[in-house]
């Protein structure tokens, strides 16, 4: 495996602090909540919209959780990128930037872009939980 691969791997894998006394850090930061009120794809809008994040009626369901693990690292690569060009963007109109403006940019980017990469790493936390509790592959356990 190469160290780009590696290292990427290494950034997205559960990281052990982040789940204390059986609950995720991000239960504490109120994730469930944010979760369920998000305007495109929060729970009561899939509920409302019918969407389905996991078919758990196919045949297959571990590989829906693994596709579906895979997908919550491409959102949360994109959350990340989001994030650092809004800060970029943020610094490079610090000139023009009200006091305002510096007290609502960083709630709005945390909303946006860091709000949705603890969901991501909530919903792998909890997708790697089961494929263990079951006995399947760890995605980050692969050499």
């Amino acid at each position: 495996m190469n160290l780009f691969k590696s290292l990427y791997l290494l950034y997205f894998k559960p990281k052990g602090f982040e789940i204390v006394a059986e609950r995720t850090i991000y239960d504490f930061l109120g994730i469930k909540t944010y979760k369920k009120f998000l305007p495109t794809t929060g729970d009561l809008m899939r509920r409302w919209r019918k969407i389905k994040q996991i078919d758990l009626s196919q045949s297959d369901k571990v590989t829906q959780l693994h596709q579906y693990e895979k997908q919550t690292r491409t959102y949360e690569w994109r959350h990340i990128i989001g994030a650092i060009l809004f800060v970029l963007l943020t610094l490079m109109l610090e000139r023009e930037l009200t006091l305002f403006d510096w007290i609502f940019l960083p709630l709005l980017n945390l909303y946006i872009n860091i709000y949705p990469i603890f969901l991501q790493r909530y919903n792998r936390i909890r997708i790697v939980k089961v494929l263990k509790k079951y006995g399947f592959d760890d995605p980050y356990e692969k050499s």
